[in-house]
């Protein structure tokens, strides 16, 4: 067999897109480089192997592919069939003859069927089923090959594979434009592996687009993802529209709540928030997060009753705090209690939160 991509893979040039793509399965597993680490000519057969398929598996490409090899066949049969034979018996003993000794014969013209307009509309309708068959092929094999690349992602996240399905969802997309799942996927990696949040927002764009009802999973993490990007007020938009969507997707207030408070200045709005998501949480990470928050933002307010008691609760949980230390310190000194606050900024000075000891030098001795 000559040298050509039918060989690369194995099968014959009469193989049908099944068989190709059984041939190319085999051998993209056989020399994936996630299997042969460090193997040079693996990755190098690996490429090899993939772009032979990716010629072979699209039907126009193939077709093109097919009639270059079947013109290379001729060429090679005319070159061989017109070398001269070196046989001693027949050698030219004269010149070739001059024109005027040449004998031509006028070759009567024969009257043979004329192109009629139906012969026009049969080819016409020939290529236009042509095409048509060729585009309903093609979508079927993208679909086909978009789904199984997107599927094989998802074993490859299982596994711990991220960079490895990462590629397999852009492949997925490529041959898929509108796997909206995929898009969803890609975000999570680009998300929470790759901390690339301007990519992770523009995949979550084509889930919203592409979805007739997003869900509010993926308003939650586009407003995440925003407020790392520090686009706060299409943050809050969009926690607000994950809350509308479903009403106990409590997390949502929590972020909403710090954008609000810390970046937004809307104390009281925060401070309502977390009340609504302290309301349905237990005690733990999240919920001293949210109960440290909320005594802030009642600081801010001038609660400062409110916020005391919000510090001293999760100082009883957690006894080690040295922010909430810190904080309750600057609450106790604003309700007039210097000793109490003084007592607090040590505290938290000796949990290691440095920044009391400003507040030891400015306000006690």
């Amino acid at each position: 067999m000559d040298h050509n991509l039918y060989s690369i893979l194995g099968v014959s040039p009469t193989a049908s897109a099944q068989e190709i793509k059984l041939a190319y399965k085999q051998l993209a597993l056989k020399y994936h480089p996630d299997r042969n680490p460090g193997d040079a000519r693996a990755e190098e057969l690996f490429k090899v192997v993939n772009a032979a398929y990716q010629t072979l598996s699209d039907p126009g490409k193939r077709a093109r592919y097919d009639l270059r090899l079947q013109y290379l066949r001729e060429q090679r049969q005319a070159i061989r069939q017109h070398q001269p034979h070196h046989n001693p018996r027949y050698r030219q003993t004269r010149p070739p003859a001059p024109v005027s000794e040449r004998h031509y014969q006028n070759i009567p013209r024969r009257e043979g069927r004329r192109f009629v307009r139906k012969d026009l509309y049969i080819t016409l309708g020939f290529f236009a089923f042509m095409f048509v068959f060729s585009v309903l092929l093609k979508s079927t094999m993208d679909y086909i090959t978009g789904e199984d690349r997107y599927k094989t992602a998802l074993s490859y996240i299982e596994h711990g594979k991220y960079s490895s399905a990462h590629s397999l969802l852009n492949d997925a997309i490529y041959f898929r434009p509108k796997h909206a799942d995929a898009y969803l996927t890609r975000a999570s990696i680009s998300m929470n592996v790759y901390e690339n949040y301007r990519a992770a927002v523009e995949d979550l764009n084509q889930v919203i687009a592409l979805q007739d009802r997003p869900s509010a999973e993926v308003f939650l993490m586009r407003g995440k993802s925003l407020a790392k990007l520090e686009k706060y007020p299409e943050a809050e938009r969009d926690f607000g529209i994950a809350l509308t969507l479903d009403s106990t997707l409590h997390t949502a207030q929590l972020d909403r709540g710090e954008v609000r408070l810390f970046y937004l200045q809307k104390f009281e709005p925060a401070i309502a928030d977390f009340t609504s998501f302290l309301r349905y949480t237990s005690k733990g990470e999240s919920w001293a997060n949210a109960l440290t928050f909320r005594g802030f933002g009642y600081y801010k307010t001038g609660d400062y009753a409110a916020s005391e008691a919000d510090y001293r609760q999760v100082l009883q949980a957690d006894n080690a705090n040295g922010r909430v230390y810190y904080l309750l310190g600057r609450t106790e000194l604003e309700q007039a209690q210097p000793d109490s606050a003084c007592a607090h900024f040590n505290e938290a000075y000796r949990l290691g939160y440095s920044a009391a000891l400003l507040e030891l030098r400015a306000n006690c001795r």
